[in-house]
């Protein structure tokens, strides 16, 4: 099998639409066909990575979950843009554990170093 490096770039906050969902469902669908799957939540996308979020009161449903079972799938690089967060003031919120933060230059090189980009 040839194995692709692919980055998935989650833009939209949670629970607004389907987008964050159908970006997590990708991840799972690459990753459960062994692709190098890098996920990072940037802009918006990072309020995605906000521990204790309660949308079942507003009718939702909790597929942020699905954030923490990425690693099942074999997706351990799942990383939340460190300037974003600043940006929405979030950054001494508490984030889902397996989260880890990104600097932005860090962030250009991955981009730069992968063989597909989405951005969802």
């Amino acid at each position: 099998m040839n194995i692709k490096s692919i980055l998935i770039i989650h833009t939209k906050p949670a629970f607004n639409d389907l987008q964050g969902k159908e970006a997590l469902d990708l991840s799972l669908i690459l990753g459960s066909y062994e692709q190098d799957v890098s996920v990072v939540f940037y802009q918006q996308g990072v309020f995605q990575t906000l521990a204790h979020q309660d949308p079942e009161s507003f009718s939702q449903k909790d597929y942020t979950s699905t954030i923490k079972a990425l690693d099942i799938y074999d997706i351990e690089k799942v990383y939340v843009h460190t300037n974003s967060l600043v940006k929405y003031g979030l950054e001494n919120n508490e984030r889902l554990s397996n989260v880890l933060p990104i600097e932005h230059t860090d962030f250009l090189a991955l981009k730069k170093n992968v063989d597909h980009v989405f951005v969802i």
